[in-house]
């Protein structure tokens, strides 16, 4: 193997580890945000086989955020994509697995695009950077959908930048075209919004590819023209899965699937999931779209929110920035800002240094693109980094990479000329520290505040674990007495949707459904959680 591909293999196990260990320090392998319960629930039905659950009973025991009671059927909000992958991780225990596998995956994906468009050299820094990247691992440790989401951008990219090719054959050139039509209707039904920032400025640079070949290179036309229908009939395919999953758990009594999937491109409101949750969960401008009631979401907030997330990425996409100051919160401050950040200087330099070739100009349109397109949602991400922009992360580290090395040839030229010694490679060995200290230092500093987040912790396990008489026999916990769903969100958690987990919570505020939830568990050992103390013995109802 080249000294370059064994650098990007140990890049690529550090990224997995690092993953895992963000995972397990930072999040105690457990759902935080609302998203997350929700994927998990849904990735948990997905693994038995099954698309929806009947509602439990009583409904409101049973509650977790971001899950549609719809005519008996209880299910996630979310497209399928995500939770399907995850379900692979819920199928073997380890729900982490998934994202960390990806991010391994996506690391080594980053260096050959990198090494296809530039050098080997650029395609090892971009790695590197990416295998470091605080913002990046931050998402690797969670169970958000958005390592996934880099992975196949990337995976769509290379199969691009291989349909260019001179040299490729006709069979091979429709391979790719499969790949890449895996890779962006994975991506339509895993994060649509984000499917279609990336895609459009590539649709338009492929018709564009397909006019000239039509108008100079007539014989040329099918060659370029087949690969990227099949890519695009691939995509089609797999993106409707998303609307054939909300056919499933939405269609009205005897409706088809094709007048379904009509009023679903129409917008109807009973055919977008998110709106059965929030109606304001709308992407565009005006009234009914975000939370403000007079003017709706418009293009002030939306550049308010963009350019908190702009200055979030500057600092978390390398970790180039001081690290947070000790005492700031994530309540105080959800990106915590205390710098500012310089994670984008090296990316007009990349684009300065190779800007004669076309390939550059394709990776920065990805992260503009998608910067443009979330321009008209009403939230923004900065809690779990800028995580809106993270299928951007790729392209901005290779286009860093890219001036890296160019800046290395162009300080080595002179000596390269005259035999001499080389100084250009010190920037690598800057680049190198830089990334262990985004690794070592700034990394943590930014993700231990996220520790314990919205009181998920598995302290509260451990408690129970302590109150239990019998560790063999599985537990109902009923928690009663008014309370924040967070506060039993860690048990919430783990308690799976069909009820059959070593623990299950269930909440009877009044006590009004206390029997009832105790008759349908006769094997399961009881315990009360009462104002956060775990108990066996009920106290009398008013006490």
């Amino acid at each position: 193997m080249k000294r370059s591909a064994v650098f990007v293999l140990l890049c690529a196990y550090l990224a997995f580890a690092a993953s895992g260990v963000v995972s397990r320090v930072v999040f105690e392998r457990l759902p935080h945000l609302e998203d997350e319960f929700a994927y998990l629930f849904q990735a948990r039905i997905f693994e038995r086989g099954q698309v929806y659950i009947e509602t439990p009973q009583p409904v409101r025991a049973y509650w977790q955020p971001f899950l549609i009671n719809h005519d008996g059927k209880r299910f996630g909000k979310y497209t399928p994509g995500w939770p399907a992958l995850l379900a692979v991780g819920t199928g073997l225990n380890q729900p982490w697995l998934v994202n960390a596998w990806l991010m391994m995956l996506t690391v080594a994906l980053i260096y050959r695009l990198g090494r296809a468009i530039y050098t080997p050299a650029t395609g090892a820094v971009a790695a590197l950077l990416v295998a470091t990247s605080p913002m990046a691992l931050l998402l690797a440790g969670s169970l958000m959908s958005h390592t996934a989401g880099l992975f196949f951008a990337m995976l769509f990219l290379y199969a691009l930048w291989h349909l260019e090719r001179r040299s490729i054959t006709p069979r091979r050139a429709l391979l790719w075209g499969v790949a890449g039509g895996l890779a962006l209707g994975t991506l339509v039904s895993t994060r649509p919004l984000t499917a279609v920032g990336i895609a459009a400025p590539y649709v338009i640079y492929s018709l564009g590819r397909v006019v000239w070949a039509a108008i100079h290179a007539r014989p040329m036309l099918g060659a370029v023209l087949r690969p990227l229908l099949v890519l695009g009939a691939i995509t089609v395919a797999l993106s409707l899965t998303w609307p054939a999953f909300n056919y499933a758990v939405t269609a009205r009594e005897g409706e088809s699937f094709p007048a379904y999937l009509v009023r679903f491109l129409r917008g109807d409101k009973d055919t977008n999931l998110y709106r059965y949750i929030w109606d304001y969960d709308r992407v565009g401008f005006g009234p009914g779209h975000g939370r403000n009631a007079t003017t709706g979401h418009t293009l002030e907030i939306g550049w308010r929110h963009t350019k908190t997330d702009l200055e979030c990425a500057a600092r978390d996409l390398f970790g180039w920035a001081l690290p947070p100051d000790d005492g700031l919160t994530v309540e105080q401050d959800a990106c915590l800002a205390s710098s500012r950040g310089y994670s984008w200087v090296l990316l007009p330099v990349g684009m300065l240094l190779t800007a004669r070739r076309r390939w550059t100009w394709l990776l920065a349109a990805l992260p503009a693109s998608i910067i443009a397109i979330y321009l008209a949602y009403w939230v923004g991400g900065e809690l779990y980094s800028a995580r809106y922009y993270a299928e951007g992360i790729g392209a901005v580290a290779l286009l860093s990479a890219a001036g890296i090395d160019a800046l290395v040839r162009w300080i080595d030229a002179p000596a390269i000329r005259q035999g001499g010694l080389r100084p250009g490679g010190v920037l690598y060995l800057i680049a190198g520290a830089a990334a262990l200290y985004a690794l070592a230092i700034y990394g943590p500093a930014r993700m231990n505040p996220l520790r314990g987040y919205g009181r998920i912790s598995r302290e509260q396990i451990a408690a129970l674990d302590a109150a239990r008489q019998d560790s063999d026999r599985p537990v109902l916990v009923i928690a009663h007495g008014q309370h924040h769903w967070r506060d039993v969100a860690t048990l919430m958690g783990v308690t799976g949707p069909f009820r059959d987990s070593d623990i299950v919570l269930a909440r009877d505020a009044d006590r009004a459904d206390t029997e009832r939830l105790r008759a349908q568990a006769p094997e399961r050992e009881i315990i009360y959680l009462i104002d956060g103390a775990f108990t066996h013995d009920l106290p009398p109802p008013g006490s």
